[in-house]
Parts: C-alpha cells; structure tokens; sequence
C-alpha cells in the first residue's frame, strides 16, 4: 500500500457520513501529487493503471473529480466521477454523472469503503444539481452488482469492451439536501 498525506478535504475536514460506514476511514477528494498512490493502489487491487494519468488530466480539465479513501494514512480505496462522457446515457454534464473505477484494496475489503466512497460520489453529484448516477460492473463481477443494486442502482444497458460485457446501472439521487 501506499502511505499519503492527510490532508484536509475542501471543505476542512472528512464530511459527515451515515453511523454504518467506517469511522475509521477518510473519504476526500484525491490531489494532485497522489497520482503515483492511486496507481499504486489499482495495480495492489488486480487493476490496470494505464489510464490514471488520463484520469488525472480529466480532473484538471474539471472533466472528472477522484475520490479516495484514506486509512491510517494509506490510501485505501479510489474511485472517479465522470461528469460528462462520449456516451451522454452515462453522464450528459447536466443531469447525469457516471461513476468508475471503483476499486478498494483487497486488505480493505467488506469493510464498508466501497460504500463510503459511492456515498461520497453521489453527494458531490447532489451538490452540483446532478440527479442521477450510472456505474458501470463487468459481468462476472456479482459482488459489485449486488453492492450496487442494495443501494439502488438499476439495469439500464450493456456495453461491451474488450474484456467483455460491462452492465451499466443507474439510479435517481434525488438534489441538494435531499439523501435518497
């Protein structure tokens, strides 16, 4: 794993999540210079990192915003917001924002990360009006989908890659001060 800093989110501090996720655990936007632990921490997790440096140049741009989780100084889980893609069905820079890229690391696992980070995900999207969210699961991948469709992201197509079919999920997220 990869030890960061800890620095203060935005906001200058963790935001306030509900009492069922890690309070162990920080939920922030990533910076700049964490590049280099966001690589480390997809290829800890199986995961290409190919694509982390496009990724980051997408956040700059304001394209995109990175997430991560931080615990005990180490940076644990990450995921991305797309606020506008090729694909308008999974984020239109308007209504609809896509998530990807989810990934925890496997010693973090089934600790409720994943969950902070998607709550962290749609809220950011509230407060920029967002009013729904797509995420996109790889077939084979039932523990994902079955995490999603708990917080109620439904079926709405397939794609397919070069991996293989990919299903993308959506669900309402309501607007500001709203916490459906």
């Amino acid at each position: 794993m990869t030890q960061v800093r800890s620095p203060r989110d935005q906001q200058g501090g963790t935001a306030s999540l509900p009492d069922d996720l890690p309070a162990d655990v920080r939920f922030r936007p990533a910076l700049l210079e964490e590049e280099h632990a966001i690589v480390a921490v997809r290829r800890a997790s199986g995961w290409t990192a190919d694509t982390v440096g496009q990724q980051f140049r997408a956040m700059v741009e304001g394209r995109r915003e990175i997430w991560i989780a931080e615990c005990d100084g180490y940076l644990v889980g990450t995921l991305t917001i797309e606020w506008a893609a090729e694909d308008r069905h999974l984020a239109d820079g308007t209504d609809i924002a896509h998530i990807s890229n989810l990934v925890v690391h496997p010693y973090y696992r089934h600790r409720g990360i994943a969950r902070g980070l998607l709550t962290s995900a749609e809220r950011t999207a509230r407060t920029r009006h967002f009013r729904a969210m797509t995420i996109g699961v790889d077939e084979g991948n039932i523990y994902a989908r079955e995490l999603y469709e708990r917080r109620g992201y439904r079926w709405i197509k397939d794609l397919f890659a070069p991996w293989g079919r990919i299903h993308i999920l959506g669900r309402h997220i309501g607007t500001v001060g709203l916490t459906s």
